[in-house]
């Protein structure tokens, strides 16, 4: 069984708990900084689910494309002509695989835990068009 779906928008980084003290107090957050990206995952994923939740191990293969900077661009807005594919700064691509896995995860419709998966193939490019990522599950 494979489920593949798309999500667009700028895929955001699953952001580090963050820690506070209020006078006597401490505690700790986790900012909020990729919620609309992690809500857009959750709705593509959740419109894609199988019809039943994935049991087994499972495959994850995510392709990040992320917005290139002006200076790669020419007049037209194309990539100037040797511009670079891959996207090799910040987010780093753990924290964006974090970001989409948790988030499959909140939906209870696609796999119980995100520890079922066991392998995950990930780039991180330049978009070409249109920024987002392409998610593809394959159930062993």
């Amino acid at each position: 069984m494979h489920l593949d779906f798309h999500v667009s928008g700028i895929p955001k980084a699953q952001p580090r708990v963050k820690a506070f003290r209020r006078g006597n107090h401490a505690g700790v957050y986790t900012p909020d900084s990729a919620d609309a990206w992690k809500q857009a995952v959750r709705q593509e994923a959740t419109a894609n689910a199988p019809e039943s939740l994935i049991t087994g191990p499972i495959r994850l293969q995510l392709d990040f494309f992320l917005p290139r900077p002006k200076a790669h661009l020419d007049k037209h807005g194309w990539p100037k002509p040797k511009s670079p594919v891959w996207h090799p700064k910040k987010p780093d691509l753990d924290n964006l695989i974090k970001a989409v896995t948790d988030a499959i995860t909140d939906t209870q419709r696609v796999w119980f835990d995100d520890s079922q998966v066991y392998q995950i193939t990930a780039t991180k490019t330049y978009a070409l068009q249109h920024s987002g990522c392409s998610v593809r599950i394959n159930a062993d």
